[in-house]
């Protein structure tokens, strides 16, 4: 699965479990150098809200179905995502395309 496959992926999930909430970007990014040298991949979700807005379920519900719909096939994509929730107003005037 390639990195913008995931991106809509997490897109979705995000979407379907925050109604309301806009996304203003999804970074995929895979890690060069994992520390426990098993593969992982970055998932970056940049929405437009405040953090109170973000339930732990919810954030739990979106990692989850991100990694389950990418370790899917574990021969074809063993990397294992890590996803972060990051609030617009945090990166200041950063572009959201480079968090």
């Amino acid at each position: 699965m390639n990195e913008a496959e995931i991106g809509k992926i997490a897109e979705s999930a995000f979407r379907d479990r925050f109604r309301g909430i806009d996304v203003v970007a999804v970074n995929v990014k895979p890690d060069p150098d994992p520390l426990d040298g098993d593969p992982t991949v970055w998932v970056n979700i940049v929405y437009d809200g405040d953090v109170e807005q973000l339930t732990g379920d919810g954030m739990m519900d979106v990692q989850i179905e991100v990694m389950s719909r990418l370790q899917s096939g574990p021969a074809e994509d063993p990397r294992f995502p890590v996803v972060e929730f990051i609030a617009r107003s945090d990166i200041g005037r950063r572009d959201p395309a480079t968090v």
